[in-house]
């Protein structure tokens, strides 16, 4: 279940048993943040741009929603869902974790390219492969206290991807110009472990043949 607090906006937690994963939304330049162990997997733009604030927070059964309307000094505004997700031969444990994040994006500008990346800790050079029989794309990093596979569904591979080598990696989603008006939305899957070590390979293939086989949510 979500825990949440009334008086603390932007702050929640996703419980099963006695594991607790933090989340924290503050938007601007700290954007939103996976805790995963003393380490985090980020959302935020690129460069000197700064996200909207988060401006509302409700939970809909598994769902945390989280809303981030356009501002002055914004080029678009954003809606995050963050939803756990377990499929058969996966269920979260103390160490490990898959959580979705559906990320809907819209602009008031004419002229707008809105990007948002996400960052993954490492300390070591992270990796990116393609799976051709799927059309994902899977994004792998390990900082030796936590470890990432960030899977992006075929609707998202192709307009993302690109990764740095350097610490820390960022995938970025989007990108493209954006219409007014228009609502453009991605799904990326992270499999988190804050144990350090390599997610198993067996869980990235059926986790890519869950992603495949669920709808995009319409809301």
């Amino acid at each position: 279940m979500w825990l949440t607090a009334p008086n603390r906006i932007g702050i929640a937690a996703w419980q099963i048993d006695d594991s607790v994963w933090r989340i924290e939304a503050r938007g601007g330049r700290d954007g939103v943040a996976l805790h995963v162990g003393d380490q985090s997997v980020r959302l935020v733009v690129p460069g000197d741009q700064t996200l909207p604030r988060l401006d509302e927070q409700f939970v809909r059964g598994d769902e945390l929603h989280l809303a981030f309307p356009q501002s002055d000094d914004s080029q678009f505004g954003f809606r995050l869902v963050v939803r756990p997700v377990q499929w058969s031969g996966f269920a979260a444990d103390p160490t490990h974790a898959c959580f979705e994040l559906l990320i809907s994006i819209q602009t008031t500008l004419l002229d707008a390219h809105p990007t948002l990346d996400l960052v993954l800790p490492a300390s070591v050079g992270a990796r990116g492969e393609g799976v051709a029989a799927s059309q994902c794309r899977v994004h792998h990093a390990n900082s030796g206290d936590c470890a990432v596979a960030a899977i992006l569904g075929p609707q998202d591979a192709g307009e993302s991807g690109s990764i740095d080598r350097e610490p820390p990696q960022r995938v970025t989603l989007f990108g493209e110009f954006l219409e007014k008006g228009v609502i453009r939305r991605a799904r990326p899957w992270l499999i988190v472990n804050r144990a350090g070590t390599q997610i198993d390979a067996k869980w990235i293939s059926a986790a890519i043949d869950a992603l495949t086989e669920s709808p995009l949510p319409l809301n």
